[in-house]
């Protein structure tokens, strides 16, 4: 027998600039940890971005790429980087000068924030729905005597 729990986990497929299918990741963007989690993982990323250019070592390249990785896959409490990067160093050079991973993040960001914006409405009006006839009659629900 199965038990099985809504995490409210959402699928979201990846495709790269040509519009080619590179994976899916799950998560739930609602979740009010995930913000603060890719925001420290958005802090270690622009640290270790800052420190590759002065890189010139191989292995020091690695290292920094190797430390992207972990902190996204921190952030969404699940191993995504693979699907993510798709092997490419998190620090390889897009066409326009910037970061692959500055292009993850700016990905990612607005859909975890409208899932947060979205979840605090839906959230909203659920306790509006439960606490609606207390807040108009405040005695509600109260024993003779406790108004």
């Amino acid at each position: 027998m199965a038990i099985k729990i809504d995490l409210g986990l959402r699928k979201y497929a990846l495709q790269d600039a040509d519009g080619s299918e590179l994976g899916t990741i799950s998560f739930n963007p609602s979740d009010p940890g995930l913000l603060p989690r890719f925001e420290d993982a958005k802090n270690v990323i622009l640290g270790v971005t800052e420190k590759a250019g002065s890189m010139d070592s191989v292995a020091a390249i690695a290292e920094l790429d190797r430390q992207v990785k972990q902190a996204l896959d921190s952030a969404f409490g699940r191993p995504v980087s693979a699907v993510v990067f798709q092997g490419v160093s998190s620090l390889a050079i897009c066409p326009d000068g910037t970061l692959v991973v500055e292009h993850v993040l700016e990905e990612l960001l607005p859909v975890i924030e409208d899932a947060m914006r979205q979840a605090g409405k839906a959230t909203g009006e659920r306790v509006a729905k439960h606490s609606g006839k207390y807040l108009a009659a405040p005695a509600a629900g109260l024993a003779p005597g406790q108004a």
